[in-house]
């Protein structure tokens, strides 16, 4: 699942690389039920593993121009499939002169608070990994561009405290997290590159998080801070029955 429009919108967007608002979205949810009580992940019976899921990639294999010349398709896809993009609260605006990306929590012996450009100059790192959402559909071969997670972290110097990660999206509304083990893992990376472009808003730009190894609505966007934590926060769609350990093969004993 994509995380994360409030305003109703006609079904009939819910195509290949168009938005589809919460009502909609939660009527997908419930007309999908019945498969998903009986098989939870629809895609985990690919051929996906914990080694294959994503590929660490050159950053220069970033520049490459893959948009497209229609007219109102997402221009930073790879393949002929689409992203379907879904929210639960509005789309924040971006404002260069504002933004700011936090990280603080019991975990960390400090504070961090960035601008973009300032988050950008940590080391680069680019993945190429299929994005799959637990509704069925899924976009291959993706690159994204961004910053390791565990990189902001150690920046901070992590601690004895540091057992889950919060990430907040700057909707105000949507949350998720991950072990310390996750978000340390070289997949774990805030991204604000997709294929050699920026993020569009839609996607999550300026900031989100991506960790291919899990379904979609553990990939928050619009990233604005992270909380480095003794305690597990349950996310958003954890709270409505969706599993809080999402991986999309089967995880290992103690991921």
């Amino acid at each position: 699942m994509e995380s994360q429009r409030s305003e109703p919108r006609d079904p009939s967007e819910d195509v290949l690389g168009k938005p589809v608002g919460r009502r909609i979205f939660l009527g997908l949810l419930g007309a999908g039920a019945l498969g998903l009580a009986s098989s939870q992940f629809s895609l985990r019976s690919d051929d996906v593993t914990a080694d294959n899921v994503a590929q660490a990639v050159p950053l220069g294999s970033m520049n490459i121009d893959q948009r497209e010349a229609a007219e109102g398709y997402h221009p930073n896809v790879v393949t002929s499939e689409r992203f379907r993009y879904y929210s639960v609260g509005y789309i924040p605006n971006y404002d260069p002169r504002t933004w700011r990306l936090q990280l603080d929590g019991a975990g960390v012996g400090g504070n961090l608070s960035l601008t973009l450009d300032q988050l950008k100059a940590f080391p680069n790192a680019a993945l190429k990994a299929d994005f799959r959402c637990v509704t069925g559909w899924r976009v291959r071969d993706n690159l994204w561009r961004g910053v390791r997670v565990r990189d902001l972290i150690d920046s901070v110097r992590q601690n004895a405290h540091a057992n889950f990660v919060t990430f907040y999206s700057g909707d105000g509304v949507y949350t998720d997290s991950l072990t310390i083990k996750q978000a340390r893992s070289d997949h774990a990376i805030l991204a604000f590159e997709l294929n050699g472009a920026p993020l569009i808003r839609d996607q999550g730009h300026p900031l989100r998080l991506i960790y291919p190894d899990m379904y979609g609505y553990k990939n928050v966007k619009w990233v604005r801070r992270l909380e480095v934590k003794a305690n597990r926060d349950v996310g958003f769609w954890e709270q409505r029955g969706w599993d809080i350990e999402a991986y999309v093969y089967n995880p290992p004993a103690n991921g």
